[in-house]
């Protein structure tokens, strides 16, 4: 038992690693003091994960301030995956469990600008 016990622990060892890793290549996004914004400039053409500590029951908001175009490939809660409302001028989604919150965005061009809003 102790053998089966050990090859499993030894089995999943890479994927926490892995999980852990993926969490560090994304972009945290903070907000300044008494905001409930933040925001990111930069090259997202290529797609970015974007990690956000968001509470319950909050309107988490996804703006393009750019020129370019964005979309939004997924969202994932603690949870899994959560359903985006789009809109002409933004995108949004409720979240159901505080915790981090990852967001893959696309741009149409090498630079960007995208805010971050939390109800």
């Amino acid at each position: 038992m102790k053998k089966l016990l050990l090859i499993t622990a030894l089995a999943t060892a890479p994927l926490i690693a892995m999980t852990a890793q993926a969490a560090d290549s994304s972009t945290k996004i903070t907000f300044a003091k008494d905001s409930y914004c933040g925001s990111f400039t930069g090259n997202i053409k290529n797609g970015k994960i974007f990690r956000l500590w968001l509470n319950a029951n909050q309107e988490m908001s996804i703006r393009n301030v750019g020129d370019d175009q964005i979309s939004i490939a997924y969202v994932k809660g603690p949870n899994g995956r959560i359903d985006v409302g789009r809109y002409e001028t933004y995108s949004s989604f409720y979240t159901d469990t505080k915790g981090n919150h990852y967001m893959k965005l696309y741009g149409n061009s090498s630079h960007s600008s995208v805010e971050f809003c939390a109800y």
